[in-house]
């Protein structure tokens, strides 16, 4: 076997074929159909901007480049959509699967490919790969770094050593959980450092290292140099925004500040009952792995274990609490929960009984999650906790009759003021929209406003316009206390086998006027 694992045997081929086509189909199937989510149509109205209008500054609000550069590719071969605006995503989230056959030769052939699998089918990792979000490219940079890692560690190769410095670029100039990463690398570390009955051999530790540095010094010098040269060149986009050069502080100030007023709080069990719910497939094996195989592990083993088991207290602490960063915690998880499937493959039996059923529930929970059950609305009778907020379909029907209107020749379509405005910038980016509330004497055609401002909209109108309240964007925040209890054990029950949520799903409403010559265009 060579440093770079077992040579690839046919069935293999085939079976890692398989994985990968079915990842493509899982994430490329019905991609353009959901409505954009808030966050999406402001990330697609970005990338709009830089690819129409050349422009683009960083501001951590909306994290790293890669996203919009990524995105801005596919707009310039495909043109701008929902659906070109999610294949990079989805193409990355191909790419993650593909990039677990580098786990071979660390972890053996069945545990690489179980891995694959694994990540393909993964529900949380799937549906946050059908999204117009930074996340894969997060996960994308982060695997990168470390798998490339390992292979020069096994190598020696400065070739491996560049591609870690590429694909950490990626990371660092894709989510600013990039310093997340970087303080769960002291547990991680120590955790390789610590050696089965030595304990931490400090000194020995220190001179291995010194030895390293002395032979490797200059590849390692220019690695951390490609890393920052790329990432100065993603940040400056090619150093045409010098100012956004050193993102560094601006990005750990502002998040930092995040963490401390609880922007999108809640508690700090917030994330364990939604891995359990989605993903037991992938940790409870994990952890059963770490806990039978701990004193057998090697070094990058320990490594990734550590990393895996610091992840999930990390992300409990910190103030924000978003569905999207589960993905996060998952990814350690992935090569540890390979190795712990492999083994139980190696029993034809335990397999089919233990295997095939968890399988089963993972792939349904996936199916359910990006297939049956994405849309959110309080008219529709399911949710997934891990739907944190959607925008509800039935704002697209809105968004159909403004796209008339302009057809039509009506100039302006549609006035928006307020919380409208997304995902409504994205929608009507093409069509002449007065954004803000019509001054008295200018009828558009529809009007979009928050409900504390309709009073004043009819007004300005002339009061003849019909109202019709929508819900822009949904969510579902389930409700849960001990007493009473909430929710009850039949309540739960039908909403893991059903998806029947206990609690109401909550949106935040828009009202619609219309004109009451039913927007024609003006002759």
């Amino acid at each position: 076997m060579s440093a770079d694992g077992p040579a690839f045997t046919r069935r293999e081929r085939w079976a890692w074929g398989a994985v990968l086509l079915f990842a493509v189909l899982l994430r490329t199937w019905d991609l353009g159909s959901r409505a954009f989510h808030h966050d999406e149509s402001i990330h697609g109205w970005f990338t709009y901007q830089l690819v129409t209008q050349g422009e683009y500054v960083y501001d951590p609000i909306y994290h790293g480049p890669v996203q919009y550069l990524a995105v801005a590719a596919s707009f310039l071969l495909l043109g701008d959509s929902d659906l070109s605006a999610r294949l990079p995503a989805a193409l990355g989230g191909v790419g993650l699967v593909a990039m677990a056959m580098l786990l071979r030769p660390r972890f053996g052939r069945g545990a690489a490919l179980a891995s694959g699998l694994l990540l393909a089918v993964s529900p949380n990792l799937l549906y946050f790969t059908r999204f117009c979000r930074e996340d894969v490219w997060s996960l994308l940079g982060t695997f990168g770094l470390f798998l490339w890692l390992d292979r020069w560690w096994r190598t020696r190769r400065v070739g491996d050593l560049a591609l870690s410095a590429v694909w950490g670029a990626v990371a660092f100039a894709s989510k600013e959980n990039f310093y997340v990463l970087g303080a769960l690398m002291a547990p991680a570390v120590l955790a390789a450092s610590w050696e089965p009955g030595r304990g931490f051999p400090v000194v020995a530790k220190l001179r291995a290292l010194r030895g390293v540095l002395e032979r490797h010094g200059a590849a390692i010098a220019g690695a951390f140099l490609l890393f920052f040269t790329l990432s100065e060149l993603a940040y400056t986009l090619l150093l045409v925004h010098p100012e956004s050069g050193n993102p560094a502080m601006q990005a750990i100030s502002y998040w930092w500040g995040q963490h401390k007023v609880q922007r999108v709080g809640g508690p700090k069990t917030y994330y364990l009952p939604r891995i359990l719910q989605y993903e037991a497939a992938l940790a409870l094996p994990a952890l059963a792995w770490i806990a039978v195989r701990l004193r057998r592990f090697s070094a990058a083993e320990r490594f990734v274990a550590a990393l895996a088991v610091s992840s999930v207290p990390m992300y409990a602490w910190l103030g924000e609490k978003t569905p999207w960063l589960i993905v996060h915690q998952l990814l350690p998880f992935v090569p540890l929960a390979g190795a712990a499937w492999a083994a139980l493959a190696a029993s034809r039996t335990r397999a089919l009984l233990v295997g095939g059923p968890a399988f089963a529930a993972t792939l349904v929970s996936a199916l359910s999650l990006s297939f049956w059950n994405p849309l959110l609305s309080p008219a529709h009778p399911r949710a997934e906790s891990v739907v944190f907020t959607q925008t509800s379909p039935e704002m697209m029907p809105v968004v159909a009759e403004a796209l008339r209107a302009a057809e039509a020749g009506a100039s302006p379509a549609a006035a928006v003021s307020g919380e409208g405005v997304w995902p409504l910038s994205w929608y009507l980016r093409r069509v002449p929209v007065l954004w803000g509330l019509p001054d008295a004497g200018t009828r558009p055609p529809l009007v979009v406003v928050d409900e504390a401002k309709e009073e004043e909209a009819q007004r300005l109108l002339g009061g003849d316009y019909r109202a019709e309240t929508v819900p822009l964007r949904s969510w579902w925040l389930p409700e849960v206390s001990l007493s009473p209890l909430r929710p009850t054990p039949r309540e739960l029950a039908t909403y893991l086998f059903t998806r029947r949520p206990w609690s109401p799903v909550g949106a935040q409403n828009v009202v619609v006027l219309r004109r009451p010559d039913g927007g024609r265009a003006s002759r």
